[in-house]
Formats: structure tokens, C-alpha cells, sequence
């Protein structure tokens, strides 16, 4: 008899919008609470680092997002919201969330995991990502153990996109100033780094050419094993809805 293999429960929900605040000029905080969503953050792997929920926007559309932070108390999700603007890259989530007002539904679905998965061995830990991937980067650091060495590696807009990244562990946070060309200056920077002897662990997010450039970087040229490294493309430059691959 062959092994039957049970994919992780997969739940909706559909929450009010309890407050809207701004974090950064360029980051939008969107709450969402309710019944349902009480009954959501029961389902097995919600509270994973990294985690992350298909939103359902007012107008139907769907887009991907890590949960920043829950409250299990008040029954509470928050969720951020990168503000794109005018730019080429703005979409019906960030043109949503720049509006947003109390009072609103939201529907999310979910969770799914952000391969986020630390050996029992790693003693050091290497995070990086754009602003996109930096509610999953807060995620992770708020639950790694106390004695890793970790370094963090954030590419913003600016100095005013700079957020606070507790955690227990043992972090050297690294802002870079993003260049042009979107995360390009992090695989620059990532790309000159060198990695801490003995055995470690590495989660880089953004966008997908220059994680992909980063991911070939690490499994190919420095021969690392695959389960020390997890790769995410979270957006691609020009398209609307990127599914990473």
C-alpha cells in the first residue's frame, strides 16, 4: 500500500478591518480581526516564520502576503502592505492598502509555509531580502534561538523605510540603499559577502531575477546543500502576479 501524504489544511477567512497605520512612508499596516479570523489562526503552521496567506482584496483580486505578527488575545492579524506609488510596479494591493479604512473586508487563505527551515546544527543564520520580504526577515528573527549568530541584510528605499528587527537571537542587522534597479544592490552586497565557518543556514527573498542570481550563487558556486538554503522569488519586475517557481 503506498504512503498516503496529507497536505497542510488550507482554511479561509473573511476579517474586518480593525486599524490602518503607517509604519514607514513606503509601509502600510492593515489589521483584520473578527470571528473568522479567530478561527483561522487555530489551522496548524499560521504561527510558522514566515508564514504566508493569499489576501482576497474588496475588489476579488488575490495576492500573496506574509503575516507580519498575530494576536492570539485579540484574535488579530496584521499584515503590511508595501506602497509602490505611481511606479511601474504598483498594483491593486498597494493602491488598496494606501486607501484602506476601517471597516473594510478583507478575505485571506492559507497558511502557507515561507521555507523557512533551520538544521538542528546551523550555527550561524543568513537573512536577506528587499522590503518586500522584510515582514518575513521580522517574522524569522522574533523566533530564532538565543545563541545563533545572525546576519541580516535589508535592502530599502532609504533611510526612513528602516524598521526595528528584534529578536532573542544574536543579530547584525545590514541596511542597503537599493540602487536602480530593484534588489540589485543586495545581490551585489550578498555576493561579496563570505560565509562564517561550520555549518549555517541562509533564507533570501525578493525579487526573482536577483534571488535567482543569489540562489545559484550559494548552491552551484559555493556548493552549499539544499536544504541549507531556501530561495524566494516574492515579485519579478514588470509582472502583476508573480508566481515563484
Amino acid at each position: 500500500m503506498s504512503e498516503v501524504i496529507q497536505k497542510p489544511r488550507t482554511a479561509r477567512a473573511v476579517g474586518v478591518v480593525q486599524a490602518v497605520r503607517n509604519v514607514t512612508p513606503m509601509m502600510q499596516r492593515i489589521t483584520v480581526s473578527g470571528d473568522e479570523i479567530t478561527d483561522f489562526l487555530t489551522v496548524e503552521g499560521v504561527a510558522e516564520p514566515a508564514a504566508w496567506v493569499k489576501v482576497f482584496l474588496p475588489s476579488g483580486e488575490g495576492r500573496a502576503y506574509t503575516i507580519r505578527h498575530i494576536d492570539h488575545e485579540a484574535g488579530s492579524i496584521d499584515l503590511d502592505f508595501v506602497l509602490h506609488g505611481n511606479d511601474a510596479d504598483s498594483g491593486p494591493a498597494s493602491a488598496w492598502a494606501a486607501q484602506a479604512s476601517v471597516g473594510e473586508h478583507l478575505g485571506i487563505a492559507g497558511p502557507r509555509s515561507g521555507g523557512f527551515s533551520l538544521p538542528h546544527d546551523a550555527e550561524w543564520v543568513l537573512i536577506a531580502g528587499d522590503t518586500t520580504a522584510l515582514p518575513g526577515m521580522q517574522s524569522i528573527a522574533a523566533q530564532l534561538p538565543p545563541d545563533i549568530d545572525t546576519k541580516i541584510f535589508v535592502e530599502v528605499a532609504n533611510k526612513a523605510e528602516q524598521q526595528a528587527i528584534p529578536s532573542p537571537a544574536i543579530v547584525r542587522t545590514h541596511w542597503v540603499t537599493a540602487l536602480s534597479e530593484p534588489c540589485q544592490a543586495l545581490c551585489k552586497t550578498l555576493l561579496s559577502q563570505s560565509l562564517p565557518s561550520g555549518p549555517g543556514y541562509i533564507w533570501i527573498a525578493g525579487e526573482s531575477t536577483a534571488i535567482r542570481t543569489l540562489r545559484l550563487h550559494y548552491l552551484q558556486d559555493l556548493a552549499l546543500p539544499k536544504h541549507r538554503v531556501s530561495a524566494k522569488g516574492y515579485w519579478k519586475a514588470g509582472e502583476g502576479d508573480h508566481k515563484d517557481s
